[in-house]
């Protein structure tokens, strides 16, 4: 399940606003988040693990590191770019093991 707009306002801390500016930059935030994530995982990870928590997670980690990081060199904690990488992998991992039970 992929995390919405309000999903990742209320991640950041912002109570669901109408503040166009907020909102403008968090969906821009979400849509890069979700490019990150088929990216790194690949495009069909909701397709194959539709109830991981961790897509949800890793995808409102990285919506929030570019919302708060825009216009800065971003430096995000070594302990978080640990279970990013982490999570990357595992998904990764699991998503070529469901794709392979699904073909046969």
């Amino acid at each position: 399940m992929m995390p919405t707009l309000e999903d990742v306002l209320v991640y950041m801390g912002y109570d669901v606003t109408d503040d166009e500016v907020v909102n403008t930059n968090a969906a821009r935030g979400l849509a890069t988040a979700t490019k990150t994530l088929h990216g790194a995982v690949g495009h069909d990870v909701e397709t194959y693990l539709p109830e991981d928590p961790r897509v949800m997670e890793l995808v409102l980690i990285y919506a929030e590191d570019l919302f708060s990081q825009r216009g800065m060199a971003a430096k995000v904690s070594g302990a978080t770019r640990r279970l990013v990488a982490d999570m990357e992998l595992q998904l990764r991992m699991e998503l070529r093991q469901a794709k392979e039970a699904a073909a046969g």
